[in-house]
Formats: structure tokens, C-alpha cells, sequence
């Protein structure tokens, strides 16, 4: 009976310590499973974070594309610009040439044929034209008064012609276009007194230094190289 009581007691002891056993076992399951679902959801809240950057990213990638399509639009126009400018250039240069008339672009010379012949009545008032003809090959322009002096020969006298009080206009002339200006003079005979025969007159046009000569092919004039007002002068262009 003392054996079996203690068969018993060990039975039992054995049972109650496997209650323990399974007890101890179930509450580790418990706090496993708690510390599985604590972890699962971390993970998934940040991969939502990410998605969400990474999608703020994408729309920024978009911006910068737009911004380098304006660049180029800007390149565009400066070509543009560039181009514009070349053709003004072009065209101011080609239309806007008309200069004055110089020396060497006119053909110069008394106008000698039917009325234009002064008269040759000792005493008389006269006049005579010097034709200006364009031959440049260009349109040319004159204004004001050219310089005429009277040169006789075999002499030192130079007669520095003064000028008639008139206004001045100014004359457009196209290759081949004539204009002209008169010489108003005093006539003499030979052998008067005060009576000079030039022998050339030297013509230089407005606002040049460059001169023509031409030989006089008239009769004597009176010689007022001194006087304030004398009846031999010139004219201006178009007169």
C-alpha cells in the first residue's frame, strides 16, 4: 500500500508538472504571434512612405523636362533675331545712296550753242552758262555756289568771282542728267579802258577743291577786281 501511494504521488506530480509545461508553452505562442503582427505592419507603412516619395520624385522629373523645352524655344528665336538683323543691314546699304556731286563726276563746260551765246554790245550786261552733266554712273547731288576765277594770260591777274545774292535749292541730278549756273559780266571792247580779256576760268563745284579749267571763249569784260559791287558774278547751281 505504501508503494502504490507512492506510485501515485509521482503520477500526479508528473501530471501537474506537464499542466505546467503546456501552460508555459501556450503563453510563448501568445507573444510570438503579437511580436509577428508588430512587425508585419512597420514594413508596411513604410513602403507606403517610399511609394508616396517616389511618386513626388516623378512629378518633379516632369517640371524639369518642360523647362528644357523652353530652353530650346529660346534658341529658336535667337536664330530668328540674328537673321533680321543681316537683312536691314542689307537693305539700308543698297537703298539709301545719293552723295554729293564731285569734281570728277561731272562733265563741265560752257554752254556755247544757239541762245546761249552772251551778247558781244560793248557796255551790255550779260550772261553765260556752264552746263554740269552727271556722268558718275550714279545719282549725285549739288547745292549753293561754285568758285569761278578769271585768269588772264601773260599776267598775274586772278579775278576771284563774287557771288549773286540768291537763295540756293538743292538739285538731284541721275547719270546723264545737265544742270547749270550763270556767269554775269560786263562787256568791253578791246582797247577800252578798264577792258581784260581772261583767257580761262577756273570752275570748281560747291563744297569741292578740286578745279576745271575752261577756256574763255568770249569778248573782253570790265575789269572791277577791286570794286564793292561789281557787274561781273555768279550765280548759284540752277540759276
Amino acid at each position: 500500500m505504501r508503494a502504490l501511494h507512492a506510485a501515485a504521488t509521482i503520477t500526479a506530480t508528473a501530471a501537474l508538472a506537464l499542466g505546467l509545461t503546456a501552460c508555459g508553452s501556450s503563453g510563448s505562442s501568445n507573444s510570438s504571434a503579437d511580436s509577428t503582427a508588430s512587425t508585419s505592419t512597420a514594413p508596411t507603412a513604410s513602403a507606403t512612405d517610399a511609394t508616396g516619395t517616389t511618386g513626388s520624385t516623378s512629378t518633379t522629373s516632369g517640371s524639369t523636362g518642360t523647362g528644357t523645352g523652353t530652353t530650346g524655344s529660346t534658341g529658336s528665336g535667337t536664330g530668328t533675331t540674328g537673321s533680321t538683323g543681316t537683312g536691314t543691314g542689307t537693305g539700308t546699304g543698297a537703298s539709301s545712296r545719293t552723295s554729293r556731286c564731285h569734281t570728277a563726276d561731272l562733265a563741265i563746260s560752257f554752254a556755247t550753242g544757239g541762245d546761249a551765246v552772251p551778247s558781244t554790245t560793248s557796255g551790255d550786261q550779260t550772261s553765260t552758262a556752264v552746263a554740269l552733266r552727271n556722268k558718275s554712273g550714279h545719282i549725285c547731288t549739288l547745292k549753293g555756289f561754285p568758285g569761278v576765277d578769271l585768269k588772264g594770260s601773260g599776267a598775274t591777274t586772278t579775278w576771284s568771282l563774287a557771288r549773286k545774292s540768291a537763295s540756293t535749292t538743292s538739285f538731284t541730278l541721275a547719270n546723264g542728267d545737265t544742270t547749270e549756273f550763270t556767269i554775269t559780266f560786263l562787256v568791253t571792247k578791246k582797247g577800252e579802258e578798264g577792258s581784260w580779256t581772261p583767257t580761262t576760268a577756273v570752275v570748281t563745284p560747291p563744297n569741292e577743291t578740286t578745279s576745271v579749267s575752261l577756256a574763255w571763249p568770249w569778248s573782253p569784260v570790265l575789269l572791277q577786281d577791286g570794286a564793292t559791287h561789281p557787274g561781273t558774278y555768279v550765280g548759284p547751281i540752277g540759276s
